[in-house]
């Protein structure tokens, strides 16, 4: 559902333009470049998130343990970094209005951010007129680095590369009568297609699509009527592309009705919402996640055993994402050998092949992730296990 944006932002986004164009004195950005050139004091890292809605998620944890790894080994160039949050209460309005204090404080480079879409998009053209260097986490909608931002740049998967890897997965696995399920938003749009475009362009049969509006608490009946006129259809595998709730709601009924098709989910479903909603419906389902804990890798390993060592708890998707965050942030001011923004957004975009827990970073030229696989984990006795795609899942 889209929103009338009051005028009020708009100004202050004016406003803050005529204050990026005249560079005089008080200009926040030219005192941030002042500061950085300096090379001395802390390094400040601003971290926008919704804290108090989404205390479940072990984002802060993950952005705390870098953190304080980096400050145990001196620094960055001898530099102590800190970081500064912000809630935004997933709202567009206090997006904007925490962008816009981030970009007045000089002693902020660069800023982490936020959760949703909707919110990052708008909040990044505040960044970047105020000279402030963006490092999306979670923000999966392709517009955030479609706009020509210098200054963007988005350390996940795209809602595209998501919608596209699942059909190829659905393909490897031999599924050729599909049907797809989505949320009538940016996010489940922006899925839904790409993962039918890429399906139909090898062959597999997209039979049917059925979409829910996600502001409007669920309809039982229109799931019962949506799954009622796929058993006739006797489809392979179902493509979700929603939130987790919903997503439970579809999967327990399509397993009452004696569908035995493959589950086969994007990002958003990765939580324990659904599993514990979903119950025994959900075993089987592949979905697809930027992290698990058991995933073969030397960096995840590391980065897992010294979780659990802080936290006594395993590190989730949130975690690791966060972790990554800074960390890639941090070695583009070690190679730049600087803090200034522009500096360290060109360092980013040379980053070819670091290494995080999430997978192997190189930036384009739009601050979007070249070739990162995509993991995959799969619902098996009520848990999420990381998927070895060289054997077909249990």
């Amino acid at each position: 559902m889209h929103r009338t944006q009051p005028i009020r932002p708009i100004l202050c986004l004016l406003a803050l333009v005529s204050l990026a164009s005249c560079g005089g004195a008080g200009d926040p950005s030219a005192e941030r470049l002042k500061r950085a050139a300096s090379g001395r004091g802390e390094i400040v890292i601003g971290a926008a998130w919704p804290w108090e809605a989404h205390k479940d998620v072990l984002y802060w944890q993950g952005i705390e343990l870098a953190e304080s790894e980096i400050n145990g080994k001196g620094g960055i160039n001898g530099r102590r970094i800190r970081i500064l949050r912000a809630d935004d209460g997933e709202d567009v309005e206090k997006g904007r209005l925490i962008a816009q204090e981030f970009g007045k404080n000089p002693d902020v480079v660069a800023v982490i951010g936020h959760l949703q879409s909707y919110v990052t998009v708008p909040a990044a053209a505040i960044y970047d007129l105020s000279g402030l260097l963006l490092v999306s986490s979670t923000a999966t909608t392709s517009e955030l680095t479609a706009r020509g931002y210098r200054r963007v740049f988005r350390t996940i998967f795209s809602d595209v590369d998501v919608g596209k890897q699942m059909a190829d997965y659905a393909v490897q696995r031999g599924y050729q009568r599909v049907v797809v399920y989505y949320a009538r938003d940016e996010y489940g749009r922006g899925l839904a297609n790409a993962f039918e475009e890429r399906a139909a362009a090898q062959k597999v049969r997209v039979l049917d699509r059925q979409s829910y509006d996600p502001s409007l608490s669920h309809n039982l009946s229109d799931v019962q009527q949506t799954v009622e006129g796929w058993k006739d259809l006797n489809p392979d595998a179902v493509f979700i592309a929603g939130q987790s709730e919903q997503a439970a709601v579809l999967v327990t009924e399509l397993r009452r009705r004696g569908m035995n098709a493959a589950i086969l989910g994007s990002d958003a479903l990765a939580t324990p919402t659904y599993v514990r909603t979903a119950g025994a419906a959900a075993e089987g389902t592949v979905i697809a996640s930027p992290f698990h804990t058991d995933a073969p890798s030397p960096p995840v390993r590391r980065f897992t055993s010294a979780f659990r060592a802080r936290y006594q708890k395993d590190p989730d998707a949130g975690a690791a994402l966060g972790y990554d965050a800074v960390n890639v942030l941090a070695n583009a001011m070690r190679t730049a050998g600087t803090s200034s923004p522009d500096k360290v957004a060109e360092a980013l975009h040379g980053t070819r092949g670091w290494e995080g827990v999430t997978g192997k970073f190189t930036f384009d030229q739009s601050g979007s992730l070249v070739d990162m696989p995509i993991r995959k984990v799969v619902v098996r006795n009520g848990a999420f296990h990381h998927l070895d795609e060289t054997a077909a899942p249990r």
